[in-house]
C-alpha cells in the first residue's frame, strides 16, 4: 500500500477527500430535502482524521499546500488568461460555498502577480 501512498501529490489527497465527501455525503443529499451541514461536516472531518491516521501510519509526510491557497491545477489555468474561466470554476468546484465574486478575485489576484 505504501507505494500507491508514496506517488500520490496533494491533489491527488485532494481529490480522495473530494470522493469519498461524495460518497459520503452524497446518499444523504438525494433522499432528503433539508440538508445537515453540520452532520456532513462531522463525517468529513471524521473522514480526514482517518485519512490522516493512515499516512501517519504509513510514514508519509503530504505535501505542504501551495503558498497561494489554490490547487496546481486551478493554478495552471488561472496562468493562461484564456482560460480564466476554467479556473474560476474549478476553484468554486473544489471549494464549495465559495461566491463568483470571490473565486474571481482570488484568481485574478494570483494571475496578476500575487502568487
Amino acid at each position: 500500500m505504501t507505494p500507491l501512498l508514496a506517488v500520490l501529490d496533494f491533489s491527488g489527497y485532494a481529490l480522495i477527500a473530494a470522493m469519498v465527501a461524495v460518497f459520503a455525503g452524497g446518499a444523504a443529499l438525494t433522499k432528503r430535502q433539508g440538508i445537515d451541514l453540520g452532520r456532513l461536516e462531522r463525517r468529513l472531518k471524521s473522514v480526514e482524521q482517518k485519512l490522516d491516521a493512515l499516512l501517519k501510519h504509513e510514514g508519509i509526510e503530504p505535501p505542504p499546500p501551495p503558498a497561494s491557497g489554490l490547487s496546481p491545477e486551478v493554478e495552471r489555468l488561472a496562468r493562461d488568461p484564456s482560460k480564466k474561466i476554467a479556473a474560476i470554476k474549478l476553484y468554486r468546484e473544489e471549494n464549495p460555498g465559495v461566491g463568483l465574486a470571490e473565486a474571481k478575485a482570488k484568481i485574478e489576484e494570483f494571475a496578476e502577480g500575487g502568487r
